[in-house]
C-alpha cells in the first residue's frame, strides 16, 4: 500500500479534513492519516467505505494514552486492589491498564523473574499527572522509559525471538543461520547492524545506542517509532574504519562473510620485472660546500704573485713542474694515449692546439730547464 494511492482513495470517496502531508507510509501495508480535528478522525473510523474496501482503521495508542511509572507499591498487593485504591487528581484521565515490572535473577545458572515494587500505569489522554494518591499516600508518577528489545533470531529491534516472523540471521557472522549454532569465535565476529568487529548483540554497537535514543524520544515526546527514528540517521561505517579494515589482514575464517570487504590487492608485476630487473639505487644527496677543504687548497699557495693575479708559469718558476716530478711521467703517458687515438678520432682544433703546446713543453722544458724526452 502506497501513501499516494491511499490519498487518491480518500479523495475519490470525499473524505474531508485531511491535512496536507497528513498521509504517510508507516510500515508494510500501513498508512497514517492525520485529520484537522478529533471529530473528523472519529467520523472516518465509522465510515462504511472502510468495510467495503476491506481496510482496517484504528487510532494508535500513543495518540490517546500515556504511560507512567509508579514506585513503592508493595509486592504482596494485587494490581486490582491497588487500582481500586488510587485517587486521581482533577483533569487526569482514567487508568486503562496496570502491570508490575519483574527483575531477572540468576542463581546457580537458573534464571527466575522476581516481582518488584514498580508498576507501569497507562492513562487515558496525553498528559501524565504529577502524582496519584493511594490510601491517603502521595505516589510520584515518572515518565516510563520504553525498553530497547532486540530479537536473537533476526537481530532486529522491537520484538523478541518468540514473536519473530523473519528469517534467521546470525549475530556472530551475519550469515543466514541461527547464531546459537554458529561456530565462529567472538574475536572473529562481524556485526550485522554496523559491520564492526563485534557481535550484533553487543551493547556498545552504534545501532544499539541509536535504538536507545529513539526509545527515549518516543517516551518523552510520545511519538511514533517512525517519527522518532527520523531524527537519528542510520548507522553507517566511516571511511576511516572501512579503509583500516581493508588494509588489515583479517583473521582466517572458514565461513565467507560478504559483509566484510575484501582487502585490496597490489597490482601484479610481470615476470621480467620481478626476476631480471634490479631495484634502482637511491640517489645520494649532493655534498654541500666544505669550507675547511676550500681553505686547505687556497692557504699558502706556492706563488710569488700578489693576490688576484693569474698564474703564469713563465714568470713564476716556483710552481713550475720539476724534471723529477712524478706528475711529468703521468702526463707523458696520458699524452701518449691521446696521440695514439688521434688517427682514429681526430680531436677538435682547440684541443689539438693544447696538445701541441703540452708536447712542446715536454720536449723542450720550461724556460731555464733542460729538454726531456
Amino acid at each position: 500500500m502506497r501513501a499516494i494511492k491511499f490519498g487518491q482513495f480518500l479523495h475519490k470517496n470525499k473524505i474531508r479534513s485531511v491535512l496536507n502531508d497528513g498521509v504517510k507510509n508507516v510500515g508494510r501495508n500501513k498508512v497514517s492519516v492525520e485529520f484537522a480535528s478529533g471529530q473528523a478522525a472519529n467520523e472516518f473510523l465509522e465510515n462504511p467505505i472502510l468495510t467495503i474496501s476491506k481496510h482496517i482503521a484504528y487510532i494508535p495508542t500513543f495518540n490517546i494514552t500515556r504511560m507512567g511509572l509508579v514506585r513503592g507499591v508493595p509486592v504482596d498487593w494485587h494490581l486490582d486492589e491497588f487500582i481500586d485504591s488510587v485517587e486521581l487528581p482533577v483533569g487526569c484521565g482514567e487508568i486503562l491498564k496496570a502491570r508490575r515490572l519483574n527483575r531477572k535473577n540468576i542463581l546457580d545458572n537458573v534464571m527466575t523473574w522476581v516481582p518488584t515494587q514498580s508498576i507501569v500505569l497507562t492513562f487515558r489522554g496525553q498528559t501524565l499527572p504529577p502524582r496519584i494518591f493511594s490510601y491517603h499516600t502521595s505516589l510520584p508518577v515518572e515518565t516510563y522509559r520504553l525498553p530497547t528489545i532486540q530479537c536473537l533470531n533476526c537481530c532486529r529491534f522491537g520484538h523478541i525471538k518468540t514473536q519473530c516472523r523473519s528469517k534467521p540471521r546470525c549475530f556472530k557472522c551475519s550469515q543466514p543461520h541461527s547464531g546459537e549454532t554458529c561456530e565462529v569465535l567472538i574475536e572473529n565476529a562481524t556485526c550485522l547492524l554496523c559491520g564492526g568487529k563485534h557481535m550484533a548483540t553487543n551493547k556498545s554497537c552504534p545501532e544499539h545506542s541509536r535504538q536507545q535514543s529513539i526509545k527515549l524520544v518516543m517516551s518523552d515526546e510520545n511519538l511514533s517509532y517512525q517519527d522518532a527514528s527520523s531524527r537519528f540517521p542510520p548507522v553507517r561505517r566511516s571511511y576511516a574504519d572501512m579503509a583500516k579494515e581493508m588494509f588489515t589482514a583479517p583473521a582466517y575464517s572458514p565461513i565467507f562473510n560478504p559483509a566484510r570487504p575484501r582487502p585490496t590487492q597490489a597490482p601484479s608485476k610481470s615476470y621480467k620485472q620481478t626476476v631480471t630487473r634490479s631495484p634502482r639505487p637511491r640517489p645520494q644527496p649532493a655534498k654541500g660546500y666544505d669550507r675547511q677543504a676550500h681553505q686547505d687548497i687556497i692557504h699558502n699557495f706556492p706563488s710569488s704573485t700578489p693576490n688576484g693575479c693569474a698564474l703564469n708559469a713563465e714568470r713564476d718558476h716556483s710552481y713550475a713542474l720539476q724534471p723529477n716530478d712524478n706528475n711529468i711521467s703521468l702526463l707523458t703517458k696520458s699524452l701518449t694515449n691521446i696521440l695514439e687515438k688521434i688517427n682514429q678520432n681526430p680531436p677538435p682544433s682547440n684541443v689539438a692546439e693544447i696538445i701541441i703546446k703540452i708536447a712542446s713543453v715536454l720536449n723542450n722544458g720550461f724556460p731555464g730547464d733542460t729538454p726531456m724526452e
